[in-house]
């Protein structure tokens, strides 16, 4: 008689093992495909994994990158020379239909209307501050969609310089305030929204920037356009036909739009309104602070790839690899350089450059190189021409050995023009960094 074969109890935990090591190295093998493995390494940052100094030091290979084939910021397409800060403007025009055409995709300059509701106004922080929320519509032949501004100013000024920026999570997390409204994209259970009120207050900082005199303006990012790659093309996005208008440029229109209300808001000084946006709403940040001159300044926090830090660096997130993960952030043609970033017309330095003469602040975090911040300081650096043609102070390269950025020692860097500082830590926004942001402001806020 046959005898019938046993079945063994560790035979599902060995299945179990088995299925695992497959996706594993399924997974490991499909990001091998585009990421070298310095890259590789980089992306353990996103998960805060501490690296050795030997291991950083390779990973960051600051004297092992190949800048040979930037883009000269004083050098039109035709080959011209730029010479001085009039003939710059020619430059800016050609620098911002390069980035439209390359990388981001079209931002709408017309074909919409936008309208503004004032919904609430309340005192917050124990009458220190003026809480207001505008309903902020945008309206196309398509039809309208709304955002919700969320601002707080100083309640013993009769005007204030603001910071104004998108949010990731919701009006209701950059602050613990039973008032703040919920954004129009959010969903979930009302016991959720009161969970989350204030979860990102240091992301924002909303109390200290009030003492220290300064209004804070934010919106919820998913208000303008969501962050998924299946249901981007919503909410204010979808009022436009233009289908390489993607979740990038969406954001930096939502921003501008916010910008919109700002200048005709008789509390806010129109004159030194700044934008400040965080890793991928970093990127937007910059984008629309170059497209409008209204932005006095622009303060890049841990943009990384497409943002502050070169594409040429190759290290940390790669032109391949963010088009592979991100494909709705940017315009389709970007992916195209994914396997020769060379032969892209741009780089990130000229998009800092295209905001002279208005300022530029870019921030890193040391265990951050995921975002590169060895690119966001050499990008910096590459910029200045644009800034001394305006006759502007610059930051001094001296200021790092060689191409290595500064140390992230507590220090800042700050002239007229731009502003440096590498912080220790991770990909975030902390209370070290707003200070860092609200000097800046202290030093170039006019008649202050």
């Amino acid at each position: 008689m046959k005898k019938e074969k046993q079945f063994h109890w560790w035979y599902i935990p060995l299945a179990l093992l088995v299925i695992l090591l497959l996706v594993i190295g399924g997974f490991l093998i499909y990001m091998r495909s585009m990421l070298g493995w310095k890259n590789l390494v980089a992306i353990s940052s996103n998960f805060n994994l501490e690296l050795s100094e030997e291991m950083r030091t390779w990973v960051i290979g600051a004297n092992q990158r190949d800048y040979s084939t930037l883009p000269e910021v004083l050098k039109m397409e035709d080959g011209a020379l730029v010479t001085t800060a009039e003939e710059f403007e020619n430059r800016r025009e050609e620098i911002l239909q390069l980035f439209s055409e390359n990388v981001y995709g079209p931002l709408p300059q017309s074909g919409f209307d936008t309208t503004f509701e004032v919904l609430e106004e309340g005192t917050a922080l124990d009458g220190k501050a003026v809480r207001k929320q505008v309903k902020i519509t945008v309206s196309t032949e398509k039809g309208s969609s709304d955002a919700l501004l969320l601002m707080y100013l100083p309640a013993n000024q009769e005007t204030s310089a603001v910071v104004c920026g998108l949010n990731f999570n919701g009006n209701h997390t950059v602050l613990n305030d039973s008032a703040i409204l919920p954004s129009y994209a959010w969903v979930g259970e009302t016991s959720e929204l009161e969970e989350n009120r204030g979860h990102n207050e240091e992301r924002w900082n909303v109390e200290n920037s009030i003492s220290r005199g300064y209004a804070v303006a934010t919106m919820y990012c998913n208000d303008i356009a969501p962050d998924n790659g299946d249901t981007y093309n919503s909410r204010v996005i979808s009022l436009f036909d233009e289908p390489e208008f993607k979740t990038v440029s969406a954001w930096a229109f939502g921003l501008l739009r916010g910008v919109d209300y700002l200048v005709q808001d008789a509390a806010i000084d129109k004159e030194n309104i700044a934008v400040i946006g965080h890793s991928r709403l970093g990127k937007a940040a910059i984008w629309a602070t170059a497209n409008d001159p209204r932005i006095a300044v622009v303060f890049s926090n841990d943009s990384g790839n497409t943002g502050a830090s070169l594409s040429r660096s190759n290290h940390g997130e790669t032109v391949k690899s963010i088009n592979s993960f991100f494909k709705h952030w940017f315009s389709s043609k970007y992916a195209s350089y994914g396997n020769n970033v060379n032969a892209l017309p741009v780089d990130q330095h000229l998009l800092l450059a295209s905001i002279a003469p208005r300022k530029v602040y870019v921030a890193c975090a040391e265990d951050d190189l995921w975002a590169d911040p060895q690119g966001a300081w050499n990008s910096l650096m590459e910029s200045r021409d644009a800034y001394l043609l305006y006759d502007m102070e610059v930051l001094d390269n001296t200021l790092a050995e060689g191409l290595t950025q500064p140390a992230a020692d507590g220090n800042n860097f700050m002239t007229e023009s731009m502003g440096y500082h590498c912080r220790k830590g991770w990909h975030e926004v902390l209370s070290e960094d707003w200070t860092h942001y609200l000097d800046y402001m202290d030093q170039c806020v006019t008649n202050r």
